[in-house]
């Protein structure tokens, strides 16, 4: 990666996509989860399953929004943090 303010330029920069939790739980939850949307798509009829979908999705947006937010205070905060440390390159 070259200067991380070109990289934030160009849009290479995406540490939503990087990132992975390291709970030992994220991953058989998020299996749990498919299990139980399988379950629902068998047992609902079609339109049913799609307005849980709709439900899903405005979830996901309200979290997207969520980690919107808790990134942009956390790297506001870490940048205070290093000012009044006198940070300097």
């Amino acid at each position: 990666m070259g200067n991380i303010i070109e990289e934030l330029y160009y849009g290479n920069l995406r540490p939503e996509e990087n990132i992975v939790p390291k709970d030992a739980e994220y991953r058989s939850i998020n299996k749990e989860i498919s299990t139980y949307i399988e379950k629902f798509q068998r047992k609902l009829s079609e339109d049913d399953f799609k307005q849980l979908e709709i439900l899903f999705e405005m979830m996901d947006q309200v979290h997207s929004m969520h980690s919107k937010e808790a990134f942009a205070s956390g790297f506001k905060i870490g940048t205070l943090i290093m000012i009044e440390s006198g940070y300097s390159s």
